[in-house]
């Protein structure tokens, strides 16, 4: 009987272990790039419904065990390619693929909630994703925000000027606040960075007037953008509703590069290039007539006594050309280190910036190191952190705006003739200026505007899976993270200085120190579950943010010269100081439902609190829902030619933070007979404000046609904004002036468009195309004030008007109109007509790739001052032309008529902008082989122009350009700024 039982054990034994062994196979094969054949690096291979699979090597090749004794589905996937599912017969031994590049993005993965993410193919709002490639693929750009700039439809992207370190303000989808957050929300792997545009106190020593005209530049300058792996772009609150309170301008959402596990890869890329003004407009030659129509007869003779010597000698100086156009070096340097294993994977880069700027003495560096690290505890916890340590150092110089103090260099040249030498002299002295009150060579030569910025952000992720089974898990994440950053400005003017000499204590200097420090943290469980066919995700969650700001500004007047100490000032004050604790909570949860790809829909609240609101324990709602068909994934749908067809709804409210101290009466110092004590101010706080809200409404339709050859992406929204902050005045008899009060309504409508897709692909020809085209229309349809005007510098020069039925970025002035509301006649809309642009990359003989990007904006007026400035000096090109014949220069009569009005300076800012411009070739793998043996995996050379050619009929420096740049409304106002330069650059890339 026993040896019965042996036998029999034995049998099933050999009868199992051929069953096994009948059931397990390997298969091999490789994974290729479908149009150059090239071997596609880290491709995923997968078992479909399991966790079973594996990656590709350097060669594109692969390995896989399979454990089945039925037909197998493998599921192929790589960054950048159309995912490939292949079904595979038991024992096939070798398999070998072609991908086919995804150029639609339709397996893009999408950022929809605090935890979730879906496919660009099942998402129900018109979110923008920009790549690395897309970012920095065709040319390298000096700041993150900068190389958004045609890139992102429903945005609207200023610069206060061309200064090095950047200085960028974007909208989206139009005017969010009048007063208050008109700038989107940032987060950075995570964490909700500062953006602010800190002062520097450079307004306070030129004159200029408020902080806001500082042309200091906003911190999102530091990131290095070669560090970014995508930015997402969540345009309005029917996408960013999940964001709550701070999401009223949108949601920037950054995510940078990260360590794959393979081989490890050291990349150092190097650009060299320089930089020259993109566009300067001239000036106006003299002559003794000219002299003798400009001056007044009693200073004609000393004029034209200049004149004749600088005919004599032959000394005219264009300033323009002397101050602006000097070529300016450019050196980018990057390292970066990337691999893993299964457990373990990094990413670390190191960044040097040094950018001279095309004035003399200005100029941007920044230094920057990353270590991203992802780690796999055991199989259920995996940790990631990201840490960024950044010190940049900047000189902007002395332009824009300023009062009487000379310390402007298009503000001063605008009154110098080129008969005038202000050139240093000899003895190392300056001339005296007799047209303004300052030499701005010697501005340009000793004064300082310095930023020196330390910043250091860290985050962290951990996922928990807490339970699997065959068709559910449930994930517990725990994020977080920190934003710390301090700013040291310093503003100087020597003692020596023309204008400071005839001060009663001459010498100047600003001294600031900002320190900023956010924090957040988030917590959410994640919820996925099968019900039938259909897939459930469930996510809710708690967030915390915390924002600290601090900052304390010094001055000190009456320098002992040559210090910049001070306390070698005879006169010193402390000019401000602010302090700032800030606290939001929020809860979140949200559903989401997918019907096979076919129906996709999500529902999702979110309740928040602020210190900031009147009442900061009250809670306030902000709902989402949304709704997408892919109707080419029904049965019925028979469609051959368009493989794509997905209608989309989607709503959505957000809300904006009140202004900090709104709520509070402000209390200033004050010093009576030597006694200290407070002052209250004229404006009283409201204890009842309320954040300012907004509702969305989006109607979208995205469609693919001929294998996802060419893509359609159409989207119309309406944008309606609450409670809009305005100051209400008081009686008289109350003691205070004003009150901040929700007042206002605005609504904006807009449509956004784009079409792209790869018109020719061939093995040696690849031409991928995009067009995108947005517009967008304002309308304040509540005022709850009497219409009043603001901006600007007032009627006589162009402001903005603030009525009911009418856009607040609408530009009124002189002369008076009594039928308009207002009073003052209409002169122009800062709001474009519409925006386009053409993206194109043309890739040749399998390693050659051209691309470049044109922009056009139509419409959209801007208020020109600085024409207001050369006119006013005589220098404009062209001013003493008679282009009408009545004896009267241009320079003295302009249109429209009623001559030199405030319509004379608004003046039409349409342009077509070739921005990038590259040129790359990338050495082919066998013969990197051929010439270093597999220890260069990737050589890559090429130049690149940036700014490359602007076409426009306005007669400023740069149409995009802004000394308020920053504001809400207010922000197409140009004032002598710094022109844009045209940046040129030689690249060079090596893989190891």
């Amino acid at each position: 009987m026993f040896k019965f039982y042996k036998t029999l054990l034995t049998m099933a034994f050999l009868w199992g272990s051929v069953g096994w062994a009948w059931a397990q196979f390997t298969l091999t094969g490789t994974v290729t790039d479908e149009r150059t054949g090239e071997p596609l690096i880290g491709a995923s291979i997968l078992v479909k419904g399991t966790t079973t699979g594996t990656i590709t090597d350097l060669d594109g090749s692969f390995s896989i065990t399979i454990t089945s004794n039925e037909e197998t589905s493998l599921i192929f996937s790589s960054i950048g390619f159309l995912t490939q599912t292949v079904n595979v017969a038991p024992g096939v031994s070798i398999l070998n693929i072609k991908l086919k590049q995804d150029a639609t993005n339709l397996e893009e993965v999408v950022v929809t909630g605090l935890a979730t993410s879906v496919k660009r193919s099942n998402l129900a709002n018109a979110v923008t994703s920009v790549s690395s490639k897309e970012l920095l693929g065709t040319t390298t750009i000096q700041t993150t925000d900068g190389a958004l700039y045609g890139k992102v439809p429903g945005a609207t992207i200023r610069s206060n000027g061309g200064a090095p370190g950047g200085g960028i303000s974007i909208q989206l989808r139009g005017i969010s606040s009048l007063t208050g957050a008109s700038q989107p929300l940032i987060i950075v792997d995570g964490v909700y960075i500062s953006n602010a545009s800190q002062r520097t106190g450079r307004a306070t020593v030129t004159g200029a007037g408020a902080s806001n005209q500082d042309d200091g530049s906003n911190r999102l300058a530091d990131i290095n953008p070669a560090d970014i792996e995508t930015i997402e772009i969540l345009k309005g609150p029917s996408a960013a509703a999940i964001y709550g309170t701070r999401a009223n301008a949108g949601v920037i959402i950054i995510t940078t590069k990260r360590g794959q596990e393979g081989r490890t890869t050291v990349s150092l890329s190097q650009d060299v290039g320089f930089a020259q003004p993109l566009r300067l407009l001239g000036v106006d030659d003299w002559s003794e007539e000219k002299i003798n129509f400009f001056f007044p007869e009693a200073r004609r003779p000393i004029e034209l006594e200049r004149f004749r010597a600088a005919q004599a000698s032959g000394t005219f100086i264009d300033y323009e050309d002397y101050f602006y156009n000097n070529q300016a070096t450019l050196l980018n340097t990057r390292l970066n280190v990337s691999g893993g294993n299964e457990k373990t994977k990094f990413f670390v880069s190191g960044n040097i910036t040094n950018e001279d700027g095309t004035v003399r003495n200005t100029g941007f560096e920044r230094y920057s190191i990353r270590a991203n690290i992802d780690h796999k505890i055991t199989n259920s916890i995996r940790l990631g952190v990201s840490s960024n340590y950044i010190r940049s150092n900047t000189d902007r110089g002395f332009t824009g705006n300023q009062n009487n103090t000379g310390a402007s260099i298009g503000y001063s040249i605008a009154y110098v003739p080129n008969y005038y030498d202000l050139r240093r002299n000899p003895d190392g002295t300056y001339p005296v200026n007799p047209y303004f009150s300052e030499n701005p060579v010697a501005v340009t030569d000793n004064a300082s505007n310095n930023s020196l910025v330390n910043r250091f952000i860290q985050s962290f992720t951990l996922d928990v899976d807490l339970l699997k089974t065959n068709n559910s898990f449930l994930k517990a994440q725990i994020s977080g993270g920190l934003d710390y950053l301090q700013n040291s400005t310093l503003i100087y003017l020597p003692e020596f200085l023309q204008f400071q000499r005839g001060q009663a204590n001459p010498g100047d200097i600003f001294k600031g120190n900002q320190e900023s420090f956010n924090t957040n943290f988030q917590a959410a469980l994640v919820y996925n579950w099968n019900l039938g066919s259909v897939n459930m995700n469930t996510s809710a969650g708690l967030v915390r943010l915390d924002f600290e700001d601090n900052a304390i500004f010094n001055r000190g007047r009456g320098l002992v010269p040559g210090q910049t100490n001070l306390q070698q000032a005879a006169i010193q004050e402390i000019n401000s100081e602010f302090n700032s604790r800030i606290q939001d909570a929020g809860i979140f949860a949200q559903q989401e439902v997918n019907w096979e790809d076919k129906i996709i829909g999500t529902v999702g609240i979110r309740w928040d609190k602020s210190t900031l609101n009147g009442d900061p324990n009250q809670f306030y709602s902000f709902p989402r829902a949304s709704v997408a068909f892919n109707l080419a994934n029904f049965d019925f749908w028979n469609v051959g030619f368009m493989n794509q067809l997905k209608p989309r709804v989607a709503y959505g409210e957000t809300a904006g933070p009140v202004n900090f101290g709104a709520t509070f009466t402000p209390l200033g110092g004050t010093n009576i007979g030597g006694l200290l004590g407070s002052v209250v101010s004229t404006q009283i706080g409201n204890t009842l404000i309320l954040p300012e809200t907004a509702k969305e409404l989006e109607f979208g339709l995205d469609a693919g046609f001929f294998n996802n050859r060419l893509s359609l992406e159409a989207t119309y929204y309406i944008k309606t904004t609450q409670n809009n902050i305005q100051n209400l005045n008081l009686s008289p008899s109350t003691g205070v002036n004003t009150t901040p009060s929700n007042e206002a309504e605005l609504e904006n409508r807009g449509i956004e468009l784009s079409i792209s897709g790869t018109p020719i692909e061939s093995a040696n020809f690849r031409w991928f195309s995009r067009v995108m085209f947005w517009k967008n229309d304002l309308l304040m349809t509540r005022l709850g004030i009497p219409t009043y005007i603001a901006g600007a510098f007032g009627s006589g020069l162009g402001t903005f008007l603030y009525a009911e039925g009418y856009s607040p970025t609408t530009i009124v002035g002189t002369p008076a109109n009594a039928d308009n509301p207002g009073g003052f006649t209409f002169w122009g809309d800062a709001q474009p007509d519409f925006n386009m642009s053409f993206y194109n990359t043309l890739s040749l003989f399998k390693g050659l790739e051209l691309s470049f990007l044109i922009d056009w904006k139509k419409g959209g007026d801007n208020i020109n001052l600085t024409s207001f400035l050369t006119d006013g000096g005589g220098t404009t090109n062209g001013w003493f032309d008679d282009d009408d014949g009545d004896g009267i220069p241009n320079g003295r009569q302009r249109p429209p008529a009623p001559f030199n009005n405030a319509g004379r300076w608004v003046q039409d800012a349409s342009f077509v902008k070739i921005r990038e411009i590259g040129l790359y070739y990338t050495v082919p793998r066998t013969t990197l082989n051929n010439w270093f043996g597999g220890t260069v995996q990737n050589l890559k050379v090429g130049s690149s122009v940036n700014n490359a050619f602007l076409f426009t009929k306005y007669q400023g420096y740069d149409p995009e350009t802004s000394t308020f740049g920053a504001q809400a409304v207010a922000n197409n106002v140009d004032i002598a700024p710094y022109p844009t330069p045209r940046r040129v650059f030689f690249h060079l890339t090596i893989d190891f």
